[in-house]
């Protein structure tokens, strides 16, 4: 199979997924600095499956909001544009696939936990970073493998067919995936981010967080901050990519985050304190 084809097919066939037109609201309202609550409120109230999730979190040990929320203006008051804007893509994002019916030999339950857990830590490790938008972070380590469910729901006997590899031969689904399609899932995740029409440091880190000497300075933070994020939730077992083995760190990641083995260990430490936050996130998402 031909990599262009598959890149053609995501670009043009209307039958691959698109999200609901109120992301594209929601991320508009959320951009424009003369937008209030209650604005922001208005557009979400008319999805109630977003409306519901976002009530949820706002009432969750996450945030630690003592009162009831019972108001999607005072949950999006408490939130955060930012959070809303990255609670509507998941949510989307996830209803979207949950449509398409699964694979006996893909667990998408371990791949949204895994997903789920590299966007939580992902967010951790730009907190102590201290870079300047770590729900952006998040939102590139929830989406980091999408590629994955993309291939698993559109591409079914082949897909099996890399898992097969992942199995028999102990390699990496990214590994067997170029074998069967000639493209790995992180281009593809890049291809489906730039066909919902997302902006660019969204699009890049996906697509290169796999090779990031290829990644756009600008987003090259990203796309290092999701690769360490996916090797430690890989440590820790949180969740399942398709494949039980550990990735060597890029050297890039140390240079562009400028850490040393040191802070990756502190980040290590602070796993089981973000646990918590993974699985009410993935309550909320189900």
């Amino acid at each position: 199979m031909d990599k262009h084809e598959i890149q053609y097919a995501i670009m043009n066939v209307e039958e691959f997924p698109t999200l609901p037109v109120i992301i594209t609201k929601v991320i508009a309202v959320c951009e424009n600095e003369e937008s209030s609550a209650e604005d922001l409120a208005k557009v979400i109230s008319f999805d109630q499956s977003i409306t519901s999730r976002i009530i949820k979190l706002a009432n969750s040990a996450y945030f630690g909001y003592l009162r009831k929320v019972n108001t999607l203006t005072k949950a999006v008051t408490i939130l955060g544009f930012e959070t809303i804007k990255s609670l509507s893509i998941s949510a989307s994002v996830f209803d979207t696939f949950k449509k398409i019916k699964s694979n006996y030999y893909f667990d998408r339950c371990q791949f949204w936990i895994h997903s789920i857990g590299v966007g939580v830590i992902s967010k951790m490790i730009a907190r102590k970073l201290n870079y300047n938008d770590i729900e952006v972070a998040f939102l590139n380590g929830l989406l980091h493998d999408i590629g994955k469910l993309f291939f698993e729901s559109y591409y079914v006997t082949q897909y099996e067919s890399v898992m097969k590899e992942v199995t028999v031969n102990r390699l990496f689904v990214k590994e067997a995936e170029e074998m069967v399609f000639g493209v790995m899932h992180s281009e593809v995740g890049g291809w489906l981010a730039n066909r919902w029409k997302f902006h660019p440091e969204l699009v890049y880190p996906i697509q290169y967080h796999h090779h990031l000497d290829k990644c756009p300075e600008e987003y090259l933070t990203l796309g290092c901050i999701v690769q360490l994020a996916d090797r430690i939730c890989r440590e820790h077992h949180i969740g399942s990519g398709g494949d039980s083995l550990i990735p060597e760190l890029d050297p890039l990641v140390y240079k562009t985050l400028n850490i040393t083995d040191a802070d990756i260990k502190e980040f290590r430490e602070s796993v089981d304190k973000e646990k918590e936050n993974i699985f009410t996130f993935m309550a909320i998402m189900d």
